[in-house]
């Protein structure tokens, strides 16, 4: 459900703590996308500012705000991003992490891949949860378990969520409750990953409707194939499924991907770089 950015490039400063840097990260990617037919050459660029630091008796903190944008700036008549987005202040002691900001809700585990250098929506198909906006998360550590829970302190409802993630051997488990006033959405996803193969299976309950899917990947030195299945029970055509592989050329990721989303035809082709 989520994007990983890749941190290369750090300032390293001293402000009378034990130690202290800021840290830029960035991903963009170019190709070819087509959607019921219609063919489009299309980018996006994505860049992390992160400061952080840590004091003497061993508290870190930071805070990092993301700089975006995408083709569709250009198209809709302007030639800049979206500006500062994600502004995000945090603190952590001994595996307990406070995150003030433009969060993401613990209720948001586990999902489905996608396939395409940008991706071509097959998961959206069944990641139907409703996660309402979350301005404070807590998280904790310990082992191969992570648990989490968020709220938000800005929209006088009964807004908060919940989740644990975590891997036993050859297998990861993803499971997330969000409580939104009016919806309830619970997620569930169980993973296998072993040699060259890797799968996952997702579950979503948003109080209204119920979705489902499957991916599987099979990875053979730099080359990984995919293939994706995703369905939920609300009215009309729902189900998609495509196709896709990801070739690692050292920094670069050449990918693509094809199916059908919700009866459209969907695919694309192209290049993803990380730095």
């Amino acid at each position: 459900m989520k994007k990983v950015l890749f941190a290369s490039t750090a300032l390293v400063m001293t402000a009378g703590v034990a130690a202290a840097d800021v840290t830029i990260s960035g991903s963009a990617n170019m190709g070819v996308k087509s959607i019921g037919g219609v063919t489009s050459v299309t980018n996006e660029i994505d860049f992390d500012v992160k400061g952080s630091g840590s004091t003497d008796s061993g508290i870190s903190f930071g805070a990092s705000v993301d700089l975006d944008a995408s083709q569709s700036n250009t198209v809709a008549g302007a030639d800049v991003g979206t500006g500062a987005n994600d502004p995000e202040v945090f603190i952590t002691y001994e595996g307990l992490t406070l995150t003030v900001g433009a969060v993401g809700s613990a209720g948001d585990q586990g999902g489905l891949k996608d396939v395409g250098f940008d991706e071509i929506g097959i998961d959206n198909s069944a990641e139907i949860g409703a996660f309402a906006a979350r301005n404070v998360h807590v998280a904790y550590s310990f082992g191969d378990v992570n648990v989490a829970v968020s709220m938000d302190s800005t929209s006088g409802t009964n807004t908060w969520a919940l989740g644990v993630n975590g891997s036993i051997d050859a297998f990861s488990y993803a499971i997330g409750y969000a409580e939104n006033g009016a919806n309830d959405t619970t997620t569930a996803t169980v993973g296998y990953s072993a040699g060259a193969i890797a799968a996952n299976l997702f579950y979503v309950n948003n109080g209204t409707n119920t979705g489902q899917g499957i991916d599987i990947s099979y990875t053979s030195g730099d080359l990984t194939l995919t293939a994706v299945y995703a369905d939920n029970n609300a009215a009309g055509k729902q189900d998609s499924y495509g196709i896709g592989f990801a070739y690692d050329l050292g920094g670069a990721t050449l990918a693509g991907g094809f199916g059908e989303a919700k009866g459209v035809s969907v695919a694309d082709l192209g290049v993803s770089f990380s730095f």
